[in-house]
């Protein structure tokens, strides 16, 4: 089952959501959409091996692409 998420890169940047998708290939798929202004649309299917633990792998790769985020942020200063 797809699992969409519509993100601003502001909070969620580039480089963050592609350094998860990198870090969760194991256990999903993620592909991302550009939306106008600066949001994407992700659209994330859990592997069928860790399809029983679905929520948990999506709000993991959702709260893996935050920590990024803040690490890129923190660097920056």
């Amino acid at each position: 089952m797809t699992t969409i998420r519509v993100i601003e890169h502001a909070l969620y940047p580039r480089q963050a959501v592609s350094e998860a998708r990198t870090a969760y290939k194991d256990y999903c798929s993620v592909h991302v959409a550009p939306m106008a202004g600066n949001k994407a649309s992700l659209s994330i299917d859990v592997l069928p091996a860790h399809a029983e633990n679905e929520r948990d792998v999506i709000l993991s790769f959702m709260n893996y692409v935050l920590d990024k985020a803040l690490e890129q942020q923190l660097a920056a200063l």
